[in-house]
């Protein structure tokens, strides 16, 4: 016997709430995943010279983490590549640690009149990427202040 309509709509209904109940506790899985690995890695990132000042988290169908770090100190590029080599088999930390380095890496080749690099972003996703943040030491004050 066929099913009428309200079969196949309530079947697609209910088909369709498990699909989102299986992709919220996927995102919230990748999350949490992504925080561990984060907290894990600290200790290497805090070795090669930068401290985490900022963790966004969005939370999406495909959920995001956005840190923040700043430079507390400067390693030598033997101490980078010996940092490198000993974290090469994780994925995330080496990511981690190769965007910061090109951060500093720019932020050395590049001048912007009375603006110093200030933080660096990274963005831990399906597409992850670096933001240099540059921010003028003094504040400017608003016209009429």
């Amino acid at each position: 016997m066929a099913k009428g309509l309200e079969d196949i709509l309530g079947d697609a209904k209910k088909k369709g709430s498990e699909l989102w109940s299986s992709l919220k506790n996927t995102s919230k899985d990748k999350l949490k995943e992504g925080i561990e690995k984060l907290n894990k890695a600290l200790p290497d990132i805090e070795e090669a010279g930068f401290e985490l000042t900022r963790l966004d988290v969005d939370i999406a169908l495909l959920p995001r983490l956005f840190t923040r770090f700043h430079q507390v100190r400067v390693i030598s590029p033997e101490e980078r590549e010996a940092i490198l080599a000993k974290t090469k088999d994780d994925k995330f930390l080496n990511f981690m640690l190769i965007g910061l380095f090109k951060a500093i890496d720019i932020r050395n080749e590049v001048e912007i009149d009375n603006m110093g690099l200030k933080e660096i972003e990274l963005e831990i996703g399906l597409t992850p990427s670096v933001k240099l943040i540059f921010r003028r030491d003094k504040q400017i004050n608003l016209i009429g202040e």
